[in-house]
């Protein structure tokens, strides 16, 4: 079978074969063209609009150039473009923005659905829809047809820190190291501190948000990438474009996936999942929905459901009426936010209180803690430790060649730590009652 060109506005034509190309015309892959990259930000940033789909396929075109660049062998290359093709498979309808409330109530993480999907534990069909596919192959069948083991392929999903493939531990005990290496290598190289997701994704949403953090020099630094050990290193001609990167990961967090109305709309949609009346659909089946499916269901889901997807739709969002730093905290308040953002039963006692003093309906105050959900979430964001191998042949770690690596680390994404948002006219009243009732 011939490889099918795609035109990518990210990194032009596309070439997709084998498996990858097989993938292309299931309904796991599919789904992913009705979901969003970036959730309700193109409610701030008009043009936001990319899809997990296509951000998938270029996170495989970059999977295999850097297979190219440490030099893995063509089933090698083909593992590493087939993994990166499905890491985001798993992905439910605004994805990562109610993944935590459906994870909650009994659903599954979208890594466990990813792996699920892979190994054919997972189906993404609901009801009759198994009708339009008469001859459906699912994905562990197509794995299989190109040779490949799912479970490998989810374990280069789930990362060679977090358990390894079978390959791993088959190798292991045959005390071959090598071997082992290569494998860790391969899932480094789609889960790692310079991997193809984050690498797509940045110059991507940078792009479609226009928001010019995100430009980053790829072309380089994956030019620059050497196999080490059972790691992924850069040379020292690498170095800049690696700490572009970095730099740019860091600035595009606080200009886009962490801006604050980007963050009340996703409050708002949170809020209307969690308070959804008359209408029975469990997690499990939200998850099988895409964007537009969610929508729907809200529509018929009570009157406070229907009025937060109204203010969505015509932007008329809840207003901040608490806004604090983290450096404005005692410990012991920061100590009660991170309580409050781990027990969702407790914060949304203490949001009805704040609601009920101020004489506002029941969820109309909202408490986000947007640094503890990074914390929780995005580790890689001080993933800043990536060995150099230096003009000299020594390998050294980044931060030992570049002060931007500490800088880093102690930069926050998200300047404030707490928001507290409510509707519009009552922002004074709950601003003068919500601390008292948080920090009580």
């Amino acid at each position: 079978m011939s490889s099918k060109a795609i035109n990518d506005t990210i990194h032009g034509v596309i070439h997709v074969d084998g498996a990858c190309r097989d993938l292309l015309s299931t309904p796991e892959f599919n789904k992913l063209s009705h979901i969003k990259q970036l959730g309700l930000a193109h409610l701030v940033f008009p043009g936001a609009h990319p899809t997990r789909f296509e951000h998938s396929l270029g996170v495989s075109h970059l999977g295999g150039k850097m297979a190219d660049s440490v030099g893995l062998d063509a089933e090698e290359k083909k593992l590493v473009e087939t993994a990166a093709m499905l890491h985001d498979v798993g992905h439910g309808p605004y994805s990562h923005t109610l993944e935590h409330i459906l994870h909650a109530r009994g659903g599954m993480d979208h890594m466990s659905v990813t792996e699920g999907i892979i190994t054919g534990d997972y189906d993404v069909l609901r009801g009759d829809e198994h009708r339009v596919f008469p001859q459906r192959r699912s994905v562990p069948e197509i794995l299989e047809k190109h040779g490949m083991d799912p479970k490998e392929v989810a374990g280069l999903i789930r990362g060679p820190d977090a358990g390894g493939s079978e390959r791993d531990l088959l190798y292991w005990t045959e005390g071959s190291a090598s071997f082992q290496s290569v494998d860790r290598t391969m899932g480094h190289l789609v889960h790692g501190p310079v991997d193809c997701d984050q690498m797509d994704y940045l110059m991507r949403d940078s792009h479609f948000t226009g928001v010019k953090h995100g430009i980053i020099d790829h072309e380089r630094l994956i030019a620059c990438l050497e196999r080490h050990a059972d790691d992924v290193a850069v040379t020292e001609g690498g170095l800049s474009a690696l700490e572009g990167m970095m730099v740019a990961r860091g600035l595009m967090y606080s200009a886009v996936y962490f801006h604050r109305v980007t963050r009340i709309t996703e409050l708002m949609l949170s809020r209307a999942v969690e308070r959804m009346e008359g209408i029975e659909v469990e997690p499990i089946d939200m998850q099988r929905m895409v964007d537009a499916e969610i929508w729907q269901v809200l529509d018929q889901a009570g009157d406070f459901s229907r009025d937060m997807l109204t203010r969505i739709k015509y932007r008329q969002l809840l207003k901040i009426a608490v806004n604090r730093r983290q450096k404005e905290l005692e410990d012991s308040e920061i100590a009660r936010l991170v309580e409050l953002a781990q027990n969702s039963t407790l914060r949304q006692e203490i949001e009805a209180e704040i609601a009920g003093r101020a004489g506002i309906p029941e969820g109309y105050v909202a408490l986000d803690v947007p640094s503890v959900k990074l914390l929780l979430s995005e580790p890689r964001i001080a993933q800043v430790d990536i060995r150099i191998i230096g003009d000299d042949g020594v390998t050294r770690w980044f931060a030992e060649h570049t002060p931007i690596a500490k800088a880093l680390r102690e930069r926050q994404v998200s300047q404030s730590a707490m928001y507290v948002a409510t509707l519009p006219h009552a922002v004074d009243k709950v601003a003068g009652i919500a601390e008292r009732v948080i920090f009580a």
